[in-house]
């Protein structure tokens, strides 16, 4: 099951530079927003809810999480300023101990803007997303550690709007 997962993950990914043109933005407030993307083969609508990161004012980064525990997260990454994510991802809550995310193997994919990874265990992170106070997400591209400090203000209507998202 998880790789048909894999699969239709896949195929409903598309860098985020595109998905004006191929998702609907159900929700959007700060550095959230929820979209609601169509599957190639237009027999399936799938909400995710995206967080955006700033490196020097500009976007840099996406974190992008599904209601569904059967969907992985992503990762999004500028390619010409960060590139590919290297190993994990570290997910910090408040004063919490960072926690380890992997990505899951051989799915990475990109265009000429985005490089795009997919996160194996995102479970409980839309819970934390919603009820604290600011998140970090750290990764290193094999050259730089990038951090990212996130205020999580107006993030529990972000989460409600996924969830409603149908």
């Amino acid at each position: 099951m998880r790789f048909t997962t894999i699969a239709l993950l896949a195929a409903l990914t598309f860098p985020i530079a595109h998905t004006a043109q191929a998702a609907k933005v159900i929700y959007e407030s700060g550095a959230f927003a929820v979209r609601k993307v169509t599957t190639d083969d237009k027999n399936k609508e799938i909400c995710k809810l995206e967080v955006s990161m700033e490196l020097d004012g500009q976007v840099a980064a996406y974190l992008a999480l599904f209601e569904s525990r059967d969907y992985y997260g992503e990762l999004f990454t500028e390619r010409k300023r960060i590139g590919l994510a290297r190993e994990s991802v570290k997910i910090a809550f408040d004063d919490e101990a960072a926690r380890d995310i992997p990505f899951a193997n051989g799915l990475a994919g990109m265009d000429a803007d985005w490089r795009w990874q997919y996160l194996e265990d995102t479970n409980n992170l839309l819970d934390n997303v919603k009820r604290k106070n600011k998140m970090r997400v750290t990764f290193n591209n094999g050259a730089k550690d990038y951090s990212f400090d996130i205020s999580l203000k107006g993030s529990s209507k972000a989460v409600k709007e996924l969830r409603r998202c149908k």
